[in-house]
C-alpha cells in the first residue's frame, strides 16, 4: 500500500490533482480497479503484472484518467471541473443555447475559423464526463456537440467547419503526429480518447433520454456552422491564447521553484497530511461523495422524474447478495468509499436482542468501483450494472438487505481461534 501511495504522489502535477485516500486500491489492496491505467493514452500510468507503475513525465494532462476514475481519486486541473463548466456555460449562452466543446487538435486545425466566445476547448474529449453534459442540459442547452480534431498536423490546414471541404486526411506514412509524439503513440492516444468520449456520449444520451430531456448529444469531427467566424478577427486569438498559456505556466513554475528554495534555505517543512484515514466509530472507513457525482445527481433531479425503467450504464450499480453465502461480516459497508452501502442495526448484539441488522443500499451513490464485490470473502456479493432509473435520484435508500446473526460472537476474545476452527473444519482448536 505504501508503494501505491508513493506512485500516486508522483502523479501530482499542474494538470492532475491526486487524492490517494479515495483510491479503492489504497483503501483495500484486494480491489481490482485499474481503470486509470487502462485509460491512460500515453503510458503515464501502467499495469505491470498486478502492480501499478507511473511515469509522470509522460502525462500530457488530457484528463482521461480522471474521467474514468469512479471515486475521483484523480481530478483534472487547469481547468478543473468547475472552471470547465463555467467556460462551457458562457460559450453555450453566446451560441444561443448550443454547447460546443472541442479538443486541442481541432482548436489548432480550425484556428481563425471559429468564434472563440462560442466554443469551449478541452485538451482532450476524454476530459468531458457525464456530469458536465447533464448540468448543461439541465441549464437549458438545446444541443451538446463534442468535436474531435485530426490526429496528424498535416490535416490542420484543412477546413474544419461544417458545410466546407472537411478535414483532409494526412498521409499515413508522414510520421508527424499530435503533440509532437510519434504517429503510433498519437494514434493509440487518439483511439483511447475516442473510446472514452464515445462511452460518455452514449451514457449521457441514455440518461437525458430517460429523464425526458430534449437535449441532443453528438460526437463529430466537424464544427457546427453556428460557431464559424463570419468576420476576420482583429487579433490572432490562437496566438494570444498560446502566449497567455506560456505566461501562466511560467508563473506557476516560478512559484513552485521559489517555494522549494525557501523551504530548502530555511529548513522549513510542510506538515504532512495523514496518508491513512482513521476508522469511524461504526468500524467503517471514512466516506465521501465526489463533487462530480453530486453535480450529476442534482442535474438529473432538476430535469424531473425519469421513466420507470431499468438502465445499464458505467455510472451506477445495484448490490445483490446471496444470503446463503453471506457471513454477515459487513465488510462491503466497511470499505465502500461513497457510503452506497451503509450499515444498519447492531451486528454485535443482534443474536442476543433479536433486532434486525444488515446493510442499506443507495443506488445513486454507487460509483461502480466494484470494491465491495472484490473484497467479499465468500463471493456472496455481486454488483449489477442494471439499475432502476427511479432509484438513482431517490433521496432514501434503494433497498434494505437484512443479514443473519453471525455464527460467532462479534469482538469475542477467542475470535481468532474460532475463525481457525471454522476454516479447518475442526471443532476443537486449542490455544496456548
Amino acid at each position: 500500500m505504501d508503494n501505491i501511495l508513493g506512485l500516486f504522489e508522483k502523479l501530482e502535477s499542474q494538470s492532475l490533482a491526486v487524492q490517494p485516500s479515495r483510491c479503492v486500491v489504497v483503501r483495500n489492496r484486494n480491489a481490482s480497479c485499474r481503470r486509470c491505467a487502462e485509460a491512460c493514452p500515453t503510458g503515464a500510468i501502467l499495469v505491470e503484472g498486478n502492480d501499478l507503475a507511473v511515469a509522470p513525465e509522460h502525462c500530457v494532462g488530457c484528463g482521461t484518467c480522471a474521467t474514468v476514475c469512479p471515486t475521483a481519486a484523480l481530478e483534472s486541473k487547469k481547468p478543473d471541473d468547475k472552471e470547465l463548466l463555467r467556460a462551457a456555460v458562457a460559450a453555450m449562452q453566446a451560441n444561443d443555447g448550443a454547447a460546443v466543446i472541442m479538443d486541442a487538435a481541432m482548436q489548432a486545425a480550425a484556428e481563425g475559423k471559429y468564434d472563440p466566445a462560442k466554443v469551449t476547448v478541452a485538451k482532450s474529449l476524454g476530459r468531458v464526463d457525464e456530469s458536465l453534459i447533464a448540468v448543461l442540459a439541465a441549464g437549458g442547452a438545446t444541443s451538446i456537440v463534442l468535436v474531435a480534431g485530426p490526429v496528424e498536423d498535416a490535416g490542420a490546414e484543412a477546413d474544419a467547419c461544417e458545410g466546407m471541404a472537411g478535414v483532409a486526411a494526412a498521409d499515413a506514412g508522414s510520421g508527424t503526429a499530435r503533440g509532437g509524439v510519434d504517429a503510433d503513440t498519437a494514434e493509440a492516444a487518439n483511439a483511447v480518447s475516442d473510446r472514452v468520449a464515445r462511452l460518455v456520449r452514449d451514457t449521457a444520451a441514455l440518461l437525458l433520454e430517460t429523464w425526458g430531456s430534449d437535449t441532443t448529444v453528438k460526437l463529430t469531427a466537424k464544427l457546427p456552422r453556428s460557431v464559424r467566424r463570419t468576420e476576420s478577427a482583429e487579433f490572432d486569438t490562437g496566438r494570444r491564447g498560446f502566449f497567455s498559456s506560456v505566461r501562466d505556466e511560467a508563473r506557476a513554475a516560478a512559484a513552485i521553484t521559489a517555494e522549494h528554495v525557501v523551504r530548502e534555505k530555511l529548513g522549513a517543512e510542510e506538515p504532512e497530511e495523514p496518508k491513512f484515514a482513521k476508522v469511524s466509530e461504526d468500524g467503517t472507513l471514512p466516506h465521501f461523495l465526489p463533487e462530480r457525482r453530486g453535480r450529476l445527481l442534482l442535474a438529473l433531479s432538476n430535469l424531473g422524474e425519469p421513466e420507470d425503467i431499468m438502465i445499464d450504464t458505467r455510472l451506477f450499480g445495484h448490490v445483490v447478495i446471496d444470503g446463503e453465502k453471506c457471513t454477515s461480516c459487513q465488510m462491503c459497508a466497511t470499505f465502500c468509499p461513497t457510503e452506497a452501502i451503509r450499515k444498519f442495526g447492531d451486528a454485535a448484539t443482534a443474536a442476543e436482542t433479536g433486532k434486525p441488522f444488515g446493510i442499506d443500499h443507495y443506488t445513486g451513490r454507487c460509483v461502480q468501483c466494484h470494491c465491495c464485490e472484490d473484497i467479499c470473502p465468500t463471493g456472496a456479493l455481486t454488483l449489477s450494472t442494471d439499475v432502476f432509473a427511479t432509484d438513482v435520484t431517490k433521496r432514501g435508500r434503494s433497498e434494505r438487505i437484512p443479514m443473519k446473526p453471525r455464527k460467532r460472537k462479534v469482538n469475542d476474545p477467542k475470535s481468532i481461534v474460532n475463525a481457525m476452527s471454522d476454516l479447518l473444519g475442526v471443532p476443537n482448536v486449542y490455544e496456548r
